[in-house]
């Protein structure tokens, strides 16, 4: 799972947007937006982030969320209502088309992504 969360960081390091390319970098993405306000409060921006002119969507984290993903059916992991989703033979999995939500899968590549390069090696 780290590996999923190092590879979204390094796509922003390198300027590019976050595109998850498999299930684990969705929820990764999922997660680090939910945490974001509340980072920003413990470790307030240093000069130099503020230094692109400020937009009134700035730190818009459900903007985020709206623009970064293809979909949000990893998060129906959570409604207890859907309880057997994960499974690509569940019927309201099927009626969502989310696909394969088992643990087992997270780490294949989406149908909708470009897959990452097995060889990129692990953070040291």
């Amino acid at each position: 799972m780290a590996r999923a969360f190092d590879d979204l960081a390094d796509a922003l390091n390198k300027g590019r947007w976050p595109e998850p390319t498999c299930t684990a970098e969705e929820m990764a993405l999922h997660l680090a937006i939910e945490d974001a306000p509340a980072y920003l409060e413990d470790r307030p921006a240093d000069d130099e982030h503020h230094t692109p002119p400020r937009h009134e969507d700035d730190y818009s984290w459900d903007g985020c969320a709206d623009l970064l993903f293809q979909d949000h059916d990893v998060l129906t992991l959570f409604d207890a209502s859907l309880a057997g989703i994960e499974d690509p033979d569940n019927p309201a999995n099927q009626r969502l088309g989310a696909g394969a939500l088992r643990v087992d899968a997270w780490f294949e590549p989406s149908d909708n992504g470009a897959a990452r390069d097995p060889r990129r090696g692990f953070r040291r």
